[in-house]
């Protein structure tokens, strides 16, 4: 008796997730080429703005990931697994809570270095004057800025600092004018 309850039970369980399984396997396979092709697309648009590979890597990770528990939360919720479902979404919130709260300043640098890449004159080569650095742009990138000083010393200032402070894109006459006076 206790055997047959059993596998009654245990049928009726088959049963009622049987029909599931397609509907499952389908959202699953969009779900991957879905994942896959916004990974080449976040990476092909950070590669395009000049993005550290670094910080690339990290975008991409963090993005994979909170994809992949939203396609898994979504499947428990196709089988009706609902706890299950919103337990694996409150966690995708957690994390990126902690995110947000330790990447403030590298989102700040971004913001910054998006803005700086748009300006027309700030830009490799020009002289610019920022607080206590003074000297030629040397390298730029969407994160940091180079600058070389006149004793040859490089400065990597945070691009969140051209956006708190008032910085000087020296004219090129200016510089010009300073040379032949040192000469």
């Amino acid at each position: 008796m206790l055997q047959d309850d059993l596998v009654k039970e245990t049928l009726s369980h088959i049963m009622e997730y049987l029909p599931k399984i397609p509907t499952v396997i389908i959202v699953l396979a969009v779900g991957v080429a879905l994942i896959r092709l916004l990974q080449r697309v976040i990476g092909r648009m950070l590669e395009v703005a000049k993005v550290e590979h670094t910080l690339i890597s990290f975008v991409i990770t963090f993005v994979k990931f909170v994809c992949w528990v939203f396609l898994i939360s979504f499947v428990f919720s196709i089988l009706g697994f609902s706890q299950i479902s919103l337990a694996f979404s409150g966690s995708v919130a957690l994390v990126i809570m902690g995110v947000a709260s330790n990447a403030n300043s590298l989102v700040q640098d971004l913001l910054a270095g998006i803005f700086l890449l748009a300006e027309p004159e700030f830009k490799e080569g020009k002289m610019v004057r920022l607080n206590a650095v003074n000297g030629s742009i040397v390298g730029m990138d969407i994160k940091k800025t180079k600058i070389q000083d006149d004793q040859g010393n490089i400065h990597v200032v945070p691009n969140r600092m051209f956006d708190a402070n008032i910085y000087v894109i020296e004219s090129e006459e200016v510089h010009a004018a300073e040379k032949d006076q040192t000469a």
